[in-house]
């Protein structure tokens, strides 16, 4: 008898053993998405994890060597308080290695609430650390496995104290349960107050920190420099107005084909860095009236909204030509140096800021004797350029063809990121001479510097390119990869500064394609800034505008009631349905109670033959029943058992009944030879 029952337990007794390591194993995963920690970091936070996994496969024994286990726990984290990991990586690595131990010796309830309490804390920390859409996927995760922990504890301390076979808990009942709190979250977040914290443990990402990623820099220096790596950070995104007509994209598209971070005029070498000269004046303040009139203004202007991540400089990238700016309430801007445009405070979350470009209205402007003289001076072991600019261009030229001239030349020379002349001893040198290929800041650089030692006045922008168009949002991607440096040289024709950028075409941005992937790409990032902008931002100014619009509706609501009048009908039909289906649904569950299915349908057979005199009555469950037609039938008692261990395990524990009609068919037969 028991050899047939235990089958009806074995399958969620074997789960129920690995659901402990659900909520460690999915912080962990959280832990690894945020992309903050190290590999090494990451392993000492993993083992522990994978060694529990082992133990619980192979269902070794470690109770009796639990005091050998807690010293070598102890040891463990000493160990790792003297390598200096940081504060946070010891804290969640510590974490990790008291769940992996909880998880690796015998566990009862309160060690069963320790894990998940310690798998709690691992999972808050990464909360604060990162806003990214795919964390929302490994919250709902944690969310379940937690769930999935508590009800499998508090369905079995219940169960303890009832008789006879306990049925499996309810886990299917869990999506809905989570879909109601996702849904009460939801509600909560768009009603309650919105305080802005600004935790994060590298409030910029990893990417702000490194010196060899791609990024906005204030400085530019050839010299000591390693490969640059790639770096897909999200810097801003340049969405168009409403009132921008698609025909007019591609204009729009040549006017922010730059957009201008840092202006690099001092130079120390081949090293060049902001000067100290008077600030640039700041954009006009705009109304957001004028905002929305945009191109059908007076003034033709494209109207443009720029959500900018945190940035650590602070830096707001902005296009050539005339802008205006609709002050953000809390956050001014300030000049900053080299006729940069920043924040007046740091800030650690993204921000939105509306403006209206007007290209090419920057009227002519006015260089002082001395400023000419400070853009024509050249550093020492910046002989290189002068020698290649006359080696190129030998004869004497207008300033604007021999910046056509060079920049041509350059032009044709090839782009890489591996940086072949950066650890030379003249950088510069090495690559106007031998590589005759780089980056953008070796090209900008030279041309600078050719132009200066020709008496030309120049200077180095650093900045970005404006980044691929994303037709599912609507909107221009700039990230640090489109981190750009070229040239502004001063044209005396025209008084004004111009763009020249030498650098050759870098290869398109993968979300350029047309194929599944590059569709799938775009889709990603379309839905992270959707993310963002109507979750991560979701600010008290958003609630005031979405209060306004229902207050709005519901002013205009009695002036629409006779239009409403004619969906009466159909509203009511609508209700109709609803109830039908809700009574339906209640009539179908009463009758899939435990015990009242599949079970019964297959005992049919064996009711029918015992007879109307044996029939079950009101009170008597299904155990009873078939152990009051044991005790008539004692020579048939131990079928009768390994009957009434599968009939619970089809009414208790969902499995299948083709076992149980075999078992049932047997005993008709035996019932009717007896007779």
């Amino acid at each position: 008898m028991a050899a047939h029952a235990r089958p009806a337990h074995n399958g969620p007794v074997r789960f129920s053993r690995w659901i402990d390591h659900l909520p460690p194993g999915l912080a962990f995963g959280a832990v690894a998405s945020t992309g903050i920690f190290e590999p090494l970091e990451l392993a000492l936070m993993a083992w522990p994890l994978a060694a529990a996994l082992l133990v619980e496969a192979q269902r070794w024994d470690l109770g009796r060597h639990r005091r050998r286990v807690e010293v070598g726990l102890l040891l463990l984290v000493l160990l790792m308080a003297l390598a200096r990991l940081g504060l946070v990586s010891t804290t969640l690595a510590t974490l990790f290695l008291l769940c992996g131990a909880r998880l690796s010796l015998p566990r009862e309830l309160p060690q069963q609430r320790q894990i998940l309490l310690m798998g709690f804390l691992a999972f808050l920390t990464t909360t604060v650390a990162t806003f990214d859409l795919a964390f929302l996927g490994w919250a709902l995760a944690w969310m379940g496995s937690a769930a999935l922990v508590l009800l499998r504890q508090a369905w079995n301390g219940s169960a303890a104290h009832k008789g006879g076979l306990a049925p499996a808990p309810p886990y299917r009942k869990l999506v809905g349960w989570m879909a109601a709190a996702l849904a009460g979250s939801a509600l909560l977040f768009v009603l309650m107050p919105r305080p802005t914290l600004g935790l994060r443990f590298f409030p910029w990402g990893m990417a702000g920190l490194a010196g060899r990623s791609a990024g906005l820099s204030d400085r530019l220096d050839l010299e000591g420099g390693g490969p640059v790596v790639p770096n897909g950070e999200v810097v801003l995104r340049v969405i168009p107005g409403d009132q921008v007509p698609a025909g007019e994209r591609p204009a729009l598209a040549q006017a922010l084909a730059l957009l201008k971070g840092i202006t690099l005029e001092e130079l120390d070498g081949q090293t060049w860095e902001p000067a100290r000269l008077r600030p640039h004046a700041l954009p006009q303040a705009l109304s957001e009236e004028r905002w929305r009139q945009g191109i059908s203004g007076p003034l033709r202007g494209y109207p443009l909204e720029f959500a900018l991540n945190p940035d650590p400089m602070g830096v707001v990238p902005r296009p050539y030509g005339t802008l205006e700016v609709v002050p953000l309430p809390g956050m001014p801007l300030r000049p900053g140096p080299g006729s940069s445009l920043r924040w007046m405070f740091p800030s650690r979350r993204a921000l939105s800021l509306k403006a209206l470009l007007l290209p090419e209205t920057e009227g002519p402007q006015r260089m002082a004797p001395d400023h000419r003289i400070y853009f024509t001076r050249t550093g020492a072991g910046t002989e290189a350029a002068l020698r290649w600019s006359l080696a190129t261009a030998p004869e004497p030229l207008p300033p604007s063809e021999l910046v056509a001239s060079l920049t041509a030349e350059l032009s044709s020379w090839g782009y890489t990121l591996e940086n072949p002349s950066g650890r030379a001893a003249d950088p510069l040198r090495d690559f106007l001479e031998r590589t005759r290929s780089g980056h953008c800041e070796y090209y900008a650089s030279a041309l600078a510097l050719a132009l200066r030692h020709r008496n030309v006045p120049a200077r180095v922008v650093n900045g970005y390119r404006l980044g691929p168009w994303i037709p599912e949002g609507r909107y221009w991607v700039v990230t640090r990869n489109e981190a750009h440096s070229w040239v502004e040289w001063w044209d005396d024709a025209r008084r004004r500064w111009t763009v020249a950028d030498p650098t050759p075409a870098a290869p398109p941005s993968e979300l350029l394609g047309e194929g599944l992937r590059a569709r799938l790409q775009r889709w990603a990032e379309a839905l992270r800034f959707h993310w963002d902008r109507y979750v991560v931002r979701f600010s008290d100014r958003d609630q005031q505008e979405g209060l306004a619009w229902l207050q709005d509706r519901a002013e205009a609501l009695p002036g629409n009631l006779p239009s409403l009048r004619q969906s009466v009908p159909f509203l009511i039909g609508f209700g109709a349905l609803l109830a039908l289906a809700w009574a339906l649904r209640q009539r179908l569950a009463a009758q899939a109670t435990p015990g009242r299915t599949r079970a019964l349908q297959a005992l049919a057979p064996l009711l029918k033959a015992a007879g109307r005199d044996q029939a079950p009555s009101a009170p008597e469950t299904l155990r009873a029943w078939l152990r009051r037609q044991a005790a008539l039938r004692p020579h048939r008692q131990h079928a009768l058992e390994r009957l009434i261990a599968e009939a619970e395990s089809v009414a208790y524990n969902n499995h299948p009944d083709r076992h149980l009609r075999h078992l049932v068919g047997e005993e008709r037969q035996a019932w009717k030879q007896k007779r």
